[in-house]
């Protein structure tokens, strides 16, 4: 089943209805479904037997209607970030053998630079008239996002219609969300977990607003925003929901229709979190979890009313996974140790697009506890269960380090260092050159600390083994284009 056949159905029962806008455009269902159509159209006269289609992506509702002509073309898109180096961009079209481009007409400089020698289509090349929405198995490529793995290499990670489809249902399912919402979206559109609001408002006839970029500059501008768009529900990183909270805004500005505030894609720093709980104590709050090798997201903690937990687990499967702790050879089934996250069901990614050594190392066969046998994701990542049965992380086992002859998880140390009314975000790498851990931190307003002060207060919290060596002041940490932390940048420093 092709996932935009809601879509198709919403372009009939609810045609003038606001589908997506942005700040100085707008389509209504019916339009979103006309634009793609025809342009899907001028698609298969081009690439008649599907395959791959870059669309490079601008912040504005403009890019979703390209991303819904690609799949009406009967092709997968893969997202493209106009603003990539040149040979990095280079290196994404050669490696999914990208030879047709969706874009507007000043993108041709962009592909030029890049090398490209295919073909650029814009919304002026669309047909006069619509194809009808192909047939879809449910395991037919939908769209790949390249992500950077440890080595820097971008690596596709291919997701299928049926994965998109088993995601979405259970996610409105679980959480009772319907049509009635209006999405406020952070997300830049090349980064996967922006497919979380795109297929929401396309299943369910929600309304997708495009957040102006420089909005988030201004937190002010931004709650204005949200007001005067009467956004409903949000689904962001936790660094753009803290960008709020640092700068006290909720003194000068409330949300006025905010009922859902949802957040993905790393730790939420609780004295953060709990400005917002605060704050808006009556809204609906809840930290998900997920991969980027599964559609969407896997588990999710909703955090019960008035209450300000101290720690924020992941919480408990979507209906549609399953989701298990393994620790050598054995599963975890109590609180008391910690294992690697393995997950299963049909929202699973169907692979590493060309590489299938990796695809077979992450995603293997595996006897379940349940009695199955069936295809799992390896996630990379630590946790273990809490006294009520919700998977609580821990930290990446990239992030596992051994140092002074003991395992050290860095994320205990920013668990630690968060605790510091000074520090208000921190980050702690390992410097494999010269053998010592760095914690980088952003102090609160108001306080003034050198690195050897917040050393000093760290001393007494953390056993010699796990202090570090060096406390680097910053008066902002970095943080990449999706809005999380830039781990990269701060080893750069190092």
């Amino acid at each position: 089943m092709n996932i935009l056949m809601k879509l198709e159905a919403l372009a009939v029962s609810q045609p003038e209805k606001t589908a997506v806008a942005d700040e100085g455009r707008s389509y209504s269902f019916a339009a979103l479904r006309r634009a793609a159509a025809c342009l899907g159209a001028a698609i298969q006269n081009r690439q008649p037997h599907g395959g791959r289609v870059g669309v490079l992506v601008r912040r504005g509702a403009d890019t979703a209607a390209l991303f819904f002509a690609a799949v009406y073309g009967g092709c997968c898109y893969v997202p493209l970030d106009p603003d990539l180096p040149a040979q990095k961009l280079q290196t994404i079209l050669q490696d999914a053998g990208i030879r047709l481009v969706l874009g507007t007409a000043g993108d041709e400089a962009v592909l030029r630079a890049a090398g490209f020698r295919g073909c650029l289509l814009t919304p002026a090349d669309a047909a006069p008239e619509p194809v009808a929405l192909p047939e879809a198995a449910d395991d037919a490529p939908l769209y790949m996002v390249y992500t950077s793995g440890s080595t820097g290499k971008p690596k596709g990670v291919l997701k299928s219609h049926g994965a998109m489809a088993s995601f979405i249902a259970a996610f409105l399912d679980r959480f009772g969300l319907t049509g009635t919402e209006i999405i406020g979206n952070q997300t830049p559109f090349f980064f996967d977990a922006a497919a979380k609001d795109i297929y929401y408002m396309a299943c369910a006839g929600a309304t997708l607003e495009v957040i102006p970029a420089e909005k988030f500059i201004f937190p002010v501008r931004l709650l204005e925003y949200l007001n005067e768009r009467r956004i409903s529900y949000l689904c962001w990183v936790p660094t753009a929901l803290s960008i709020v909270t640092q700068l006290n805004t909720f003194r000068q500005i409330l949300p006025e229709t905010l009922r859902h505030v949802f957040f993905v894609g790393e730790p939420f720093p609780i004295k953060q979190l709990h400005k917002w709980l605060t704050t808006l104590p009556d809204l609906h709050y809840v930290n998900l979890y997920g991969s980027s090798e599964l559609a969407g997201v896997c588990c999710a903690y909703e955090i019960p009313a008035g209450t300000l937990p101290a720690t924020l687990p992941m919480g408990k499967p979507l209906p549609n996974c399953k989701v298990w702790l393994h620790c050598d050879t054995d599963f975890v089934t109590g609180p008391d140790r910690q294992g690697e996250v393995w997950i299963a069901g049909p929202a699973l990614a169907l692979e590493y697009f060309g590489d299938p050594e990796k695809t077979a190392a992450v995603f293997t066969v595996e006897d379940l506890p349940d009695g199955s046998r069936a295809r799992v994701l390896r996630s990379g990542d630590l946790a273990q269960y809490d006294e009520d049965g919700n998977l609580v992380f821990l930290s990446r086992k990239d992030f596992q380090i051994k140092h002074m002859g003991r395992r050290i998880e860095l994320g205990e140390i920013e668990t630690v260092a968060d605790t510091l009314p000074a520090v208000d975000r921190c980050c702690c790498l390992y410097n494999d050159r010269k053998k010592r851990i760095e914690l980088f931190c952003q102090l609160t307003v108001g306080y003034e600390l050198d690195g050897k002060a917040l050393q000093s207060q760290l001393r007494p919290l953390l056993s010699d083994y796990m202090l570090p060596a060096r406390v680097h002041i910053l008066d902002r940490l970095p943080l990449n284009p999706n809005g999380k932390l830039h781990r990269q940048a701060l080893r750069d420093m190092m």
